[in-house]
């Protein structure tokens, strides 16, 4: 077992975090943590990583192991990206200095203190195999260009990036350390689709353990063997990855409920019984109906989430193309994002836009909406649509402004009735006096989304919507989205989200935007069907290129052999009557054993299946050349033989 951990408690004065925890991961095993905001998986990471932070119980790591920790945000970060990146393993800085010395000082030593300072160096450069440090800067590269670095960014200040930058940056440097057991705390925000699904793979080879906290329902479908479950301050073991745990989670949900109430029932009967008959002739039974009940090991009420509720009004009438963008060009200045975008929005149609970070997503959203002049072409809003936008920066929220204020003040609503859609939101009592700025992301979300609801919207345009809510929210959100009769046009990096809400897809790739009518899944299995189809055509290429080449070499060494074929026959060799007597039946048994060999080739070459590989496929065509050329030398060398017998 790489951790352990044993009836773990955590309190925050008298508010209980969670209480009796235990659980252990082994070597290699990759586990995910599970929870609704708040319930405690953050400060359980903290406690693992600082075991005397812990109320009661036990932590251990099994000894000798490093551990690599990503959390939620980044620290102070200096110097350019590549510095950085190599001071991310400061035990292969020190090894490699280590080395240094101990050859420059072998130099001067002989006889027993040379021997010892070997002994040492040995043991240095075993360590620092060990580790991999000659393959260090080769995995800074991969895990870079992996999340989104390319090289021209490895020499820019990394002080100057922005925060989804510097917590990308806080992610790469903990997976080229390389540690014996990582912990991730939401490693996927500020992570594209491209990113996102590199990572998996990445994880996915790492070999050493892993424990990992996620709102992103693919990456732990694709990453977790295990589910872990932090619910109302306890923590239960589900075996399998994301989609299994909810399989497993509704029948144990059903179970549990059933159990309850059945119990409850029976304590209602009895009670009943009890009140009734603790005075009269049954009282003896009534008494140990009592005990009973006394004894009973009561079982705690299933744990009730309380949930924000969100359900978009209908949309009201508007024009059948909602969206119109034609020959649209859309960047900034001389930087062109994508270019020739002719596309229409129709009226209930819900489409997701994807791509690469910094391929112009969140510039075509605003480009539509007004807010961004195009470079060319023109993007324009159906008659009577009316847009309601989800800003990923929460523009519409005043941070210095209290909550009660805030739609007090947009909306003209008395402080009750204010209270009250706020407190269908989850903002209770004295929440609504918070100011916005203190807010966390997925509180302000749920304001910018309480306000969509508000503004009675028939299209919604939504940039990174589920971005700081948990699991439970996403699918709120995604309920009612798929219960709007209006137009929806959402960014998102949630590929289970996205799956779920949109029936179109358009992707920014190579400055266009290419439309995929169909949702996530079918988007996927398009794509695999176009690069499946690529790579056919480019085998095909190859292999008409290697059949061309081979068939040139062929003519020219044809064109060869007859510009000299008179010099060949001055040269032509005369064998006696005797030579002729002696090598006639070497000769026929050779050229019989090459046309065997070649008419067995011949049946290799007939079969398609040997022809899928290019590489193979020329190898054979030019074994084929060989026999033929091998064959025509040995015929000529019988025909001469021939003509010295026919002589004799």
């Amino acid at each position: 077992m790489q951790l352990v951990v044993d009836k773990i408690a955590k309190a925050f004065g008298i508010h209980e975090i969670f209480k009796d925890v235990s659980f252990m991961i082994e070597q290699g095993e990759h586990v995910g943590l599970v929870g609704v905001n708040g319930s405690g998986k953050t400060t359980m990471l903290r406690c693992l990583l600082n075991p005397e932070w812990i109320d009661s119980g036990a932590i251990k790591f099994e000894p000798g192991i490093s551990v690599g920790y990503v959390q939620q945000g980044f620290t102070e970060i200096h110097g350019t990206i590549w510095q950085f990146m190599l001071e991310a393993c400061p035990e292969i800085t020190s090894l490699r200095a280590k080395l240094a010395e101990l050859e420059a000082e072998s130099a001067k030593l002989t006889g027993e203190a040379l021997d010892a300072c070997l002994e040492e160096y040995g043991r240095v450069l075993k360590r620092y195999e060990f580790i991999d440090g000659y393959n260090f800067e080769n995995r800074i590269k991969r895990v870079l260009i992996g999340l989104g670095y390319t090289e021209s960014w490895w020499q820019e200040n990394a002080a100057t990036l922005s925060g989804g930058q510097k917590t990308r940056l806080m992610l790469a440097a903990a997976l080229v350390r390389n540690p014996d057991f990582m912990i991730l705390d939401e490693p996927t925000n500020h992570l594209d689709i491209v990113m996102t699904e590199w990572l998996e793979k990445y994880l996915q080879e790492f070999k050493g353990g892993l424990l990992v906290v996620s709102h992103d329902r693919a990456f732990l479908d694709n990453v977790a063997v295990r589910i872990l479950e932090m619910e109302g301050g306890k923590l239960q073991s589900f075996k399998g990855n994301y989609s299994r745990y909810l399989e497993q989670k509704a029948i144990q949900t059903a179970t549990l409920e059933a159990a309850y109430n059945a119990q409850q029932d029976y304590i209602a009967r009895t009670e009943a019984y009890i009140r009734r008959f603790k005075a009269g002739i049954k009282s003896k039974m009534a008494r140990g109906r009592q005990s009973q009940l006394d004894r009973m090991e009561r079982m705690d009420a299933p744990v009730q989430h309380e949930e924000f509720s969100l359900r978009l009004p209908p949309a009201a009438e508007c024009a059948e193309r909602v969206l119109i963008m034609e020959d649209l060009t859309i960047g900034y200045g001389e930087k062109v994002l994508a270019k020739g975008i002719n596309l229409t929005l129709r009226r209930g149609e819900k489409a997701a836009l994807l791509g690469a970070n910094g391929t112009g997503k969140t510039t075509l959203l605003r480009t539509i909406l007004g807010e961004i002049p195009p470079l060319k072409g023109k993007a324009k809003i159906g008659n009577r649509v009316q847009i309601g936008y989800f800003s990923q920066s929460y523009e519409r929220l005043d941070v210095n402004q209290t909550l009660l204020e805030n739609f007090v003040i947009e909306y003209g609503f008395t402080e009750e009735h204010t209270r009250s859609m706020l407190g269908g939101m989850l903002f209770h009592g004295d929440d609504v006096f918070k100011k916005i700025g203190e807010l966390s992301g997925g509180q302000k979300a749920r304001l910018v989304l309480l306000k969509l609801v508000l503004d009675g919207a028939n299209c919604l345009v939504l940039d990174e919507p589920t971005n700081h809510l948990d699991i439970m929210a996403r699918e709120t959100v995604e309920a009612a989205l798929e219960a709007f009769d209006g137009t929806v046009l959402v960014v998102s990096h949630d590929r289970y989200f996205v799956n779920e809400v949109a029936d179109r897809i358009w992707e920014i790739e190579d400055l266009e935007v290419k439309d995929y009518k169909g949702n996530y899944d079918f988007y996927l299995e398009e794509k695999r069907k176009k690069a499946q189809a690529l790579a056919e055509a480019q085998a095909e290429a190859e292999k008409a290129a290697a059949y061309a080449q081979a068939q040139a070499k062929k003519q020219q060494s044809a064109g060869s052999e007859t510009a000299g074929e008179k010099k060949h026959d001055d040269k032509k060799r005369r064998y006696s009557p005797e030579e002729a007597a002696r090598l006639l039946p070497k000769v026929e048994l050779s050229i019989r054993e090459q046309e065997a060999m070649m008419g067995l080739l011949e049946k290799q070459m007939a079969d398609p299946a040997n022809h899928a590989d290019p590489e193979h496929s020329a190898a054979m065509a030019a074994e084929h050349d060989a026999y033929e050329a091998k064959i025509a030398e040995l015929m000529e060398k019988w025909e001469a033989l021939m003509e010295a017998a026919e002589e004799a």
